[in-house]
């Protein structure tokens, strides 16, 4: 019984401990969109990332104490706004979003993200547009430097 629970506690601080998404990713898979670039910067309170796009890139930011993170997008004159929370389960983190359009439309995403055992970033996403169903894959990136 005192061996079992030694190897508890031993594991338990293992099993909390996160990653840290710090870096310049490459899109390495789904292969039909492989090399494309996302920035991840990643700290205790936060993870921002960014991505080279039309009209001179995106840029979001996720609070990581599961409240809402609201981001906006400016293009043509017209705002498009997303609300995120972020969540942690063990190792993986999780990002669900929301999406308003200036057209109505309305767009749910859901990314679980976690490294491999070979140091690769891992994002399970999931997308529906007014309630239909649009993506689920998974992205795989490498690490094609870190963020000074």
């Amino acid at each position: 019984m005192v061996l079992a629970s030694v190897a508890f506690a031993l594991a338990a601080p293992a099993a909390q401990q996160r990653p840290n998404f710090s870096g310049r990713w490459v899109l390495e898979s789904p292969r039909e969109d492989a090399g494309q670039e996302q920035i991840v910067r990643h700290d205790a309170t936060w993870l921002s990332t960014e991505h080279g796009s039309e009209g001179g890139g995106h840029r979001a930011v996720y609070k990581l104490d599961g409240t809402t993170s609201r981001t906006v997008i400016t293009s043509h004159g017209s705002e498009t706004v997303t609300t995120s929370q972020a969540s942690w389960k063990d190792d993986r983190l999780t990002i669900a979003s929301t999406t308003m359009y200036p057209d109505g439309r309305r767009r749910h995403a859901t990314e679980v993200w976690s490294l491999d055992a070979a140091g690769k970033l891992v994002i399970e996403f999931k997308e529906t547009i007014d309630g239909k169903p649009r993506a689920d894959v998974m992205l795989i990136f490498v690490k094609r430097k870190p963020i000074p």
